[in-house]
């Protein structure tokens, strides 16, 4: 899949006057989010799968809404890496912004790379932040231990990024590392950093996640067009193997992360 071109980056004025009025680029792609998602939920889908996507969305939506309503855009950040869960987060969280009152040019946001990153996860973080208006803070590539990651997030509410953030949505599902503990706002642990842990697409199946964002038509990273489903490392990564096809003379290739049957196998590829 290839990638976004973008128009403007972060750096540049996102708002500009069209016709005597203010052009709000966040907000136009907020209101084209909110009508896409809209239309999915109305749609009377036969499909199971797609039935549960929609039940799926709109307890999303609700989790969403309720950190809106407890915590003003300045206060609330959303961590991405560009992986397929926080994209799902994403959009759904941009689609219910399409009319709140007080929009920012751009979202905080706070971005922490694994020590070996993909070339390729690098660029869909960068070209998917601009696209989604991201104000994307990069904190050092950490390493996959909780000292790190306190230390990564100490570092950016330190920052003058992050010393308004109360809450911070994060992708995590249930099925993920630490997951199945999780509910929908936790306060981080002792030790920790304070903020408040939102987690609207806990329950999301992996199947569930792949069937929104192909009806949804966005850009994804490329890899999991070439049979990764889960990313993290160049080190601890690989293609899932229940993903490879050989043929008649011994040929290999790779089906893309969409087509993986069991929801149990996602992190097949990871070590």
């Amino acid at each position: 899949m290839s990638l976004p071109d973008p128009a403007h980056d972060n750096s540049t004025d996102q708002s500009k006057l069209t016709n005597g009025s203010v052009h709000h680029p966040l907000r136009t792609l907020c209101q084209s989010l909110h009508e896409k998602i809209e239309s999915f939920l109305q749609e009377d889908f036969q499909e199971e799968r797609l039935r549960s996507v929609q039940s799926q969305c709109r307890h999303s939506l609700s989790i969403i809404q309720e950190a809106l309503d407890r915590y003003p855009i300045p206060t609330l950040s959303f961590s991405y890496n560009g992986g397929k869960d926080c994209l799902v987060l994403l959009l759904l969280y941009l689609s219910l912004l399409s009319t709140h009152p007080h929009l920012p040019p751009s979202l905080p946001a706070i971005h922490i790379p694994c020590p070996d990153p993909f070339l390729a996860v690098d660029r869909f973080v960068h070209t998917s932040s601009i696209r989604y208006h991201l104000n994307l803070t990069h904190q050092p590539p950490a390493p996959s231990s909780p000292t790190s990651m306190k230390s990564a997030f100490s570092a950016y509410l330190a920052s003058p990024a992050g010393q308004p953030i109360e809450a911070i949505f994060v992708g995590t599902r249930r099925t993920d590392p630490h997951g199945a503990r999780l509910s929908k706002f936790d306060l981080t642990d002792r030790g920790w950093p304070g903020f408040m842990r939102v987690h609207p697409v806990l329950e999301w199946r992996y199947g569930e996640v792949w069937a929104f964002l192909r009806w949804m038509g966005e850009e994804w990273c490329e890899l999991y067009d070439e049979g990764y489903t889960s990313l993290g490392g160049v080190g601890d990564t690989r293609r899932n193997p229940r993903l490879r096809v050989v043929d008649a003379e011994g040929g290999e290739r790779w089906l893309p992360a969409w087509r993986l049957e069991s929801d149990e196998a996602e992190r097949d590829g990871r070590s």
